[in-house]
C-alpha cells in the first residue's frame, strides 16, 4: 500500500480532475475465456484474466469483464501485490456468475482485486478463496507459561510456519493467533482474543514451538490448555478487494472465504461507495477456523459515507465494519492561521478539521482550510481563522491531532447486516452523521457497536450525530478485556484520551439509541461516557438466568455525560451480577441536565435496584 503522503498527493490529483460520466451507452463485453482463461480449477488463468481487464480498461467505456461459472486458479505477478490491479479505469464492471464463479489465489500473501484512481467501477457476483490459505491451525500439545512458549501440532492440509508467507508477515502485527473452539469456530470464551507469537521453531514432524512476544503475552498463556485449537495468522497488506482514490465504487454479491488481510478495503474514495451482499464466510466443506485475517469492511479517509447493507460476516480476525480517518499531527504553528501538519491524511482546500487535545480528550474546536501546500514531507495549511490553544509537538502523543471531517466516511449507512462470531467489534465507528439499523450482532468477542475515538492508536474523529435503531445484540463480549472492563458493553458510546482512559470532556454528541434488542449480553448492554445529548429510547434488555455474565454492574451505565435521556426502556435480567437497571456515575451532571429517566421497567434479581445514582447533588 502507498505511503500516506504519496496516497494523499495521488488522491488530490484525481479529485481535481474528475469528470461527469454517462452510463447510457451499452457496454462492450470482454469474456475472459476469449483471452485464454480456463475455469477448470487447474490452469493458471491469472495472465489471461489480466489481459481481458487490460483490453476492457483501454476500450471506449463503458466495458464489462465477464467470468463464467467455474474455478479460476490465479497467481499474482508480484507475490505480495495483487492478482488484478485496475488503475484509472472508467465505467468498468467485472462480474461473475455468482458463487459458482470462484477465484482461487495461489500466492497466500497476495491480494485479489485492487482498484486505484478509477471512476464508476464495480465488482459483482463471484467468490474469492486461497490455496494455500494465509493462516495455519492445529492443536496445542504442550504449554510452558514460565518459558512463554507452547507446542502446536499443525493440522494436515494447512501450511506450516516455515512458509514464506509466515516468515515475511508484517511486523509487528502480522504474526499472532487465537485460541479457538472448533465446535463453534469462535474464540474460546474467557480467553484473551490474541496472542502475539512472532517467533517459532520446529520440534518434530508437524509440531512447532511458538514463543510469546513479551511478558504480557507470556502471562496470557495461563489461559491456554493442552488440546485447545489454535489458529496463527500470516497477516499482510493484501486483501480480497481494495479500492483507493476511486470516484464511485460498488462491490456487490462478492463472497470472501479467505484473505491475508482485509476482506474489503476502501481508502480515500468519494462518490457512491456501496458494499452490498458481501459474504465473508467459512469455505464450505472445510475445517477452517478463520476467514479474513483482518477487518470485513475497512473504511479509511472516504469522502462519502459508505453504504454497507445486506452483508454477512463471520470468522474474521478483526472488526466487521471499521470507519475512520488517520490524523494529521500539528507540527508547527507558523502563524495564527498557518499550520504545518504531518501528511497522515489528505487535506484539500475547503476541508473542515476537528482539532483534538489527545492528552485530555477535549476538542479544541474546528478549523477550515483555505489553502494547502506540500512542504517536504508535510502539509502547510492556511486556515480561514485562528484557533486559540492549539499545541504542536513531535507526534500524536505530544501534539494536537487534526481529523478531517470531510474525509472520515461521515454519512455512512449500515443496514441489514449480520455480524456473527468474529473477533473484536461488529461496528467500530469514528465518524458522524450515520445510521446503524436492522443489523444483528451475534457472539462478537467484543462489543456489537462502538462509537469512540482512539488517540493512542491513533484514529478518529470523535463521532457525532449517529442513530442506532432496531438492531439485535445477541450475547457478545466473550473474551477478556471487553464485557468485564469498566467501560465494556454490547453498545458503547465512549470518548477517550491518551492512555485509553475516558475523556475529560463530553466530546461525543447527538446520539440516538432507539428500539434495539439486547439479549444475554456478557456485561452491560449500553455504556455512555464522555458524551452529551444521548437518547436511549424503547430498548429491550433481556437475559436468561443461566446466560454467561463476564462483567458485573448495571445494564445501562452512564459516566461523565450530560443531556442523557433514558426513556421507556425495559430491563429483564435475573442474574445476580446485574446490580441495577441503570447506574449514573458521580461525574454526570446533577439533576435532569445530566440524566433524565422516564418509563423504565425493570425485572431484576431481588438484591438489584432499578437505579443507582452516585451523584452527590440532586
Amino acid at each position: 500500500m502507498m505511503t500516506r503522503l504519496v496516497l494523499s498527493i495521488a488522491l488530490a490529483a484525481t479529485f481535481v480532475s474528475a469528470v461527469s460520466l454517462s452510463a447510457a451507452v451499452p457496454p462492450r463485453v470482454f469474456h475472459v475465456r476469449d483471452f485464454g482463461a480456463k475455469a477448470d480449477g487447474i490452469t493458471d488463468s491469472g495472465a489471461a484474466i489480466r489481459a481481458a481487464i487490460a483490453a476492457a480498461r483501454t476500450s471506449v467505456p463503458p466495458a464489462e469483464v465477464v467470468l463464467a461459472a467455474g474455478t479460476y486458479r490465479v497467481r499474482a505477478e508480484d507475490p505480495r501485490g495483487y492478482c488484478f490491479s485496475v488503475h484509472q479505469a472508467t465505467n468498468l464492471v467485472m462480474r461473475g456468475a455468482g458463487k459458482a464463479t470462484k477465484i482461487v489465489i495461489t500466492n497466500p500473501a497476495a491480494g485479489a482485486f485492487s482498484f486505484g484512481l478509477c471512476r464508476q467501477v464495480s465488482l459483482h457476483n463471484l467468490a474469492v478463496d486461497y490455496d494455500p490459505v494465509p493462516f495455519l491451525q492445529g492443536t496445542v500439545r504442550a504449554v510452558d507459561v514460565k518459558a512463554g512458549s507452547f507446542d502446536l501440532e499443525v493440522e494436515a492440509g494447512y501450511p506450516t510456519p516455515d512458509a514464506e508467507s509466515f516468515l515475511k508477515a508484517t511486523e509487528p502485527y502480522g504474526k499472532w493467533g487465537m485460541i479457538m473452539d472448533p465446535a463453534t469456530r469462535r474464540i474460546r470464551s474467557g480467553t484473551p482474543d490474541h496472542y502475539m507469537t512472532p517467533r517459532w521453531e520446529r520440534r518434530e514432524d508437524r509440531v512447532w514451538r511458538f514463543f510469546a512476544a513479551d511478558e504480557h503475552h507470556r502471562r496470557n498463556l495461563a489461559h491456554m490448555r493442552v488440546g485447545d485449537a489454535y489458529v496463527h495468522l500470516a497477516r499482510g497488506y493484501g486483501g480480497a478487494v481494495l479500492a483507493q482514490g476511486c470516484d464511485g465504487i460498488r462491490i456487490e454479491n462478492v463472497t470472501v472465504h479467505a484473505s491475508p488481510g482485509l476482506a474489503v478495503g476502501l481508502v480515500g474514495n468519494r462518490g457512491e461507495i456501496v458494499v452490498r451482499g458481501l459474504e465473508v464466510r467459512f469455505a464450505p466443506g472445510t475445517t477452517r477456523l478463520l476467514t479474513a485475517n483482518a477487518d470485513g469492511v475497512h473504511c479509511q479517509q472516504n469522502r462519502s459515507g459508505p453504504v454497507i447493507e445486506n452483508c454477512y460476516f463471520e470468522g474474521m480476525a478483526d472488526d466487521a465494519v471499521n470507519i475512520y480517518a488517520p490524523p494529521n499531527v500539528l507540527r508547527e504553528v507558523r502563524s495564527p492561521t498557518q499550520w504545518l501538519v504531518s501528511p497522515g491524511a489528505l487535506v484539500l482546500p475547503g476541508d473542515r478539521l476537528q482539532v483534538l487535545d489527545p492528552k485530555t480528550g477535549r476538542l479544541r474546536g474546528e478549523v477550515k482550510v483555505v489553502d494547502v501546500k506540500v512542504e517536504q514531507r508535510a502539509f502547510l495549511l492556511t486556515l480561514d481563522q485562528p484557533l486559540e490553544g492549539a499545541g504542536p509537538g513531535a507526534d500524536h502523543r505530544t501534539a494536537d491531532t487534526l481529523y478531517n471531517l470531510e474525509a472520515c466516511g461521515a454519512g455512512f449507512q449500515i443496514r441489514r447486516n449480520h455480524m456473527n462470531g468474529h473477533r473484536r467489534y461488529g461496528c467500530l465507528l469514528r465518524a458522524g452523521g450515520g445510521v446503524v439499523e436492522d443489523n444483528t450482532f451475534e457472539d462478537t468477542t467484543g462489543a456489537g457497536v462502538v462509537l469512540t475515538n482512539e488517540p493512542d492508536w491513533p484514529e478518529g474523529p470523535v463521532p457525532w450525530g449517529i442513530t442506532i435503531r432496531r438492531n439485535r445484540f445477541l450475547r457478545g463480549g466473550t473474551c477478556l478485556g471487553y464485557a468485564g472492563s469498566s467501560h465494556g458493553a454490547a453498545l458503547a458510546v465512549r470518548s477517550t484520551r491518551l492512555g485509553h482512559g475516558l475523556a475529560e470532556a463530553e466530546a461525543i454528541r447527538d446520539v440516538v439509541i432507539d428500539n434495539n434488542d439486547f439479549q444475554d449480553q456478557g456485561g452491560a448492554a449500553v455504556f455512555v461516557g464522555g458524551a452529551r445529548n444521548v437518547t436511549l429510547r424503547d430498548n429491550r434488555i433481556t437475559a436468561a438466568s443461566g446466560a454467561e455474565l463476564r462483567g458485573k454492574g448495571a445494564a445501562i451505565r452512564i459516566e461523565r455525560s450530560s443531556g442523557v435521556a433514558v426513556l421507556n426502556n425495559t430491563v429483564s435480567d435475573p442474574r445476580p451480577g446485574t446490580t441495577a437497571a441503570v447506574e449514573i456515575g458521580p461525574d454526570v451532571k446533577p439533576g435532569q441536565a445530566g440524566a433524565r429517566l422516564s418509563g423504565l421497567k425493570a425485572s431484576l434479581a431481588p438484591e438489584a435496584k432499578q437505579m443507582i445514582d452516585r451523584r452527590t447533588a440532586p
